[in-house]
């Protein structure tokens, strides 16, 4: 219990600055609620514990609930995990249930990753490579060595629990290691987790007599608990409590405002991720845009589908369709008016900006493990322009060159690229200029093109395509705002 007690305390001390009143990241209230400061509050509940075990977990629990209900922000499946442990050193019941939450997490921890593309691609790339390896050589191999070993230790935790203790134990100390400034140096305010599950975790397995759940309840507690994480695909229950561990199919969001892209994160001075879900997202969207901006909310699970907002003039979230996200001008093309000195040449306004929308992770790692360049106008911009090379071309990256819906220019020149191909970058609203020369493309392959509102240069030397094709295809993309 102490040991617990200390790792809570270690954690809340690290995070110290999620638990004060703060004026950013802004605070994502569950309710329209005044901000009060809980750091002391919990220090306060956990001396509580020290004295009074029961009780003071009684107490550390209700603020920990209602701090997270103040701010979602507090959502770290880290906090709660270690009060459930210590709520196993002074209740039987809790003894049962934070050994089958230990098995849901396990085991769940393992199914995500295995069925995660973007953990079997650029997660377990960059957790490899900042580790100091070769992670070019290594990241597929440890990616499924990690999701193996984390559902057997979780299916034996069910059937030889006090086989599993020693086995857990060594994996949250490896855990803790490799994520250390020894390694990795990330995610500090999880070490005192993965040590309290290593020491607690541990003795709840070797200390398990019953096989399941004696009373009517607590049955219902742990099969809620093992089978609710198949909620986290619907969008029905938050990752950081279904046990996806770095899996990295998370939703993602970015905002376009009128200075800039402004990514959706979290770290910095609170030393926790940004808790991305949908509503979280959407949340910090309102507190922190004007009327007028876009969120592209991008979901990478396959079940749910992006989403985007404009800011309304009640400061809410208003759901739009894809075309009105991307709906205007490029970014950048104002200059291109040379209209004088009001907006549109006769005092009005100007035309609406496309938002910005999110360059997919996966799609990114993919293209540039096959050596596809891609520009960006700045560190921290999306690309806006990829290179293929006859070497590097394969038809099925054209499915992750759409997944990057700033592009506006795409070279392809000398390519086994084929007409059919060129139906995939239909989706590509932005593409203002493509290259072709030395092609097989004729008039077929151009005619997929004719919906891009803002095309105006098509290079197609060497090819059989007729200026007919090329000026149905190209368009004046400002006839629209006229």
């Amino acid at each position: 219990m102490l040991f617990g007690a200390a790792c809570q305390c270690a954690t809340i001390a690290i995070t110290w600055p999620l638990w004060l009143v703060r004026q950013m990241p802004p605070h994502l209230p569950t309710f329209d609620l005044p901000q009060i400061s809980f750091g002391w509050m919990l220090i306060a509940s956990l001396a509580w514990v020290a004295v009074r075990p029961r009780s003071g977990m009684a107490v550390h629990w209700g603020v920990l609930i209602v701090a997270a209900i103040f701010d979602q922000f507090r959502l770290q499946p880290q906090f709660f995990s270690i009060a459930l442990l210590m709520t196993a050193c002074v209740w039987e019941p809790g003894h049962r249930i934070a050994r089958w939450s230990l098995v849901s997490t396990w085991v769940w921890a393992g199914v995500h990753k295995l069925l995660s593309p973007d953990w079997f691609g650029y997660a377990s790339h960059w957790l490899v490579e900042r580790s100091g390896l070769d992670a070019d050589a290594t990241y597929m191999s440890f990616a499924l060595i990690v999701a193996v070993v984390e559902l057997a230790v979780g299916v034996l935790a069910i059937f030889r629990p006090r086989w599993a203790a020693p086995a857990g134990a060594a994996m949250h100390v490896g855990i803790a290691l490799t994520i250390s400034p020894l390694l990795v140096n990330w995610n500090e305010s999880v070490l005192p987790w993965n040590f309290s599950v290593a020491v607690i975790g541990s003795w709840v397995l070797l200390t398990t007599k019953d096989w399941y759940p004696t009373e009517g309840w607590e049955k219902l507690v742990c099969v809620a608990g093992l089978i609710a994480p198949v909620g986290f695909y619907g969008g029905l229950l938050d990752h950081g409590f279904s046990g996806v561990l770095y899996s990295a199919s998370i939703p993602q969001g970015l905002i376009t405002t009128k200075s800039g892209a402004l990514p959706v994160e979290g770290w910095g001075d609170l030393h926790v991720p940004f808790p991305k879900e949908r509503r979280t997202i959407r949340i910090y969207f309102e507190q922190v845009a004007v009327p007028g901006d876009k969120l592209h909310l991008a979901d990478p699970r396959p079940w749910l589908s992006d989403a985007f907002y404009v800011l309304d003039s009640l400061h809410r979230a208003k759901e739009i369709d894809r075309d009105a996200f991307f709906d205007g001008l490029p970014p950048g093309s104002f200059e291109l008016l040379a209209v004088g000195e009001s907006d549109d040449g006769q005092g009005g306004t100007r035309p609406e900006v496309s938002g910005v929308g999110v360059d997919s992770r996966r799609s990114l790692f993919e293209l540039r493990k096959a050596g596809v360049r891609m520009v960006r106008r700045e560190e921290g911009q999306p690309i806006f322009a990829v290179e293929f090379t006859p070497e590097n071309y394969d038809p099925s990256l054209l499915d992750h060159v759409v997944r990057l819906p700033n592009l506006m220019q795409i070279q392809l020149a000398g390519t086994d690229v084929q007409d059919r191909d060129l139906s995939k970058l239909s989706r590509l609203r932005l593409l203002t200029g493509i290259g072709l020369d030395r092609t097989a493309i004729t008039d077929e392959g151009i005619s997929h093109l004719k919906g891009l509102p803002f095309l105006q240069q098509i290079e197609c030397e060497g090819t059989k395509v007729t200026s007919e094709a090329i000026g149905r295809a190209i368009k004046d993309p400002y006839d629209a705002f006229e």
